[in-house]
């Protein structure tokens, strides 16, 4: 099991990306589980098979990225994030 707090935080994009790239790769030969703590939302998107969105320390929702992105009705998950953030139901203001 890999713990990881904003793994790619501080990184240039090309680094990032080799960063990700690796993890992705490990993840893959290894069949570890990864467990990732990031507000970077096209990692989490690209990374993660499960996602627990959290607001002032609760969790809020909980699903794959594709259930997040339908159930929102939207393109990506930072758009997700917002509208929880935001208090927006389904992308449209409270």
């Amino acid at each position: 099991m890999l713990l990881l707090d904003e793994p790619t935080a501080s990184l240039d994009p090309d680094t990032g990306d080799l960063v990700r790239s690796w993890l992705e790769r490990y993840r893959a030969q290894s069949g570890c589980t990864i467990l990732l703590a990031s507000h970077n939302m096209a990692e989490v998107e690209r990374l993660c098979t499960d996602v627990l969105m959290l607001k002032q320390g609760r969790i809020v929702d909980r699903g794959s990225p594709d259930d997040l992105l339908t159930r929102y009705r939207q393109e990506n998950l930072e758009e997700v994030f917002l509208d929880i953030a935001r208090d927006r139901k389904h992308g449209v203001p409270a």
